[in-house]
């Protein structure tokens, strides 16, 4: 790790530890404020070497060596991709046939004899007026939700390490 980065990963983990000390007491207190002050100590912070290696560092290994030619090599400016116009075309209509689709999903799910206040008669009538009034919209819409439920799903599928999940109690009948 170059020297600058060193103290810039010290300096977040000083304040870190700061934040997490302000709000402790007792032994906990007392073991943060020592870690705290060995970390601020001058003697602890590495001297850079001539050679530019970190101190105590041997020589580098072969994926360094190969790391290093890579960067020595590459370009001094790299472009982004160029956009190819046809691939924005397709994205664009992939985007407005998926919109479609899932519109038509929406309005499928409704209940027919939904009341006024209905929450999925009142959400299909949303879509629909956003896809009248704003189709982009309805896109960059449609876009976020599907983000969202990719989230859901995503926190779904990772069990919570250490929760444990509530048992559910049976209910007993009502006595005479």
């Amino acid at each position: 790790m170059r020297p600058d980065t060193a103290s810039a990963v010290r300096a977040q983990l000083i304040a870190s530890l700061e934040q997490r000390a302000a709000h402790i007491d007792g032994e906990a207190r007392r073991v943060l404020d020592a870690r705290l002050a060995e970390l601020r100590a001058p003697a602890n912070v590495p001297a850079a070497d001539p050679a530019g290696d970190e101190p105590g560092a041997c020589s580098p290994g072969p994926l360094r060596q190969l790391a290093d030619q890579l960067a020595s090599d590459a370009p001094a400016e790299r472009s982004a991709y160029p956009e190819i116009p046809a691939l924005a075309e397709v994205r664009q209509l992939w985007a407005s046939l998926r919109a479609d689709r899932q519109l038509q999903q929406s309005v499928a799910h409704t209940p027919t004899d939904a009341g006024p206040l209905n929450s999925a008669a009142l959400a299909s009538r949303a879509i629909a007026l956003m896809r009248e009034l704003s189709p982009g919209y309805l896109r960059a819409f449609l876009a976020h939700v599907d983000d969202l439920a990719w989230l859901e799903q995503l926190g779904a599928a990772t069990p919570a390490t250490g929760a444990a999940t509530p048992k559910k109690r049976a209910r007993r009948k009502p006595g005479p």
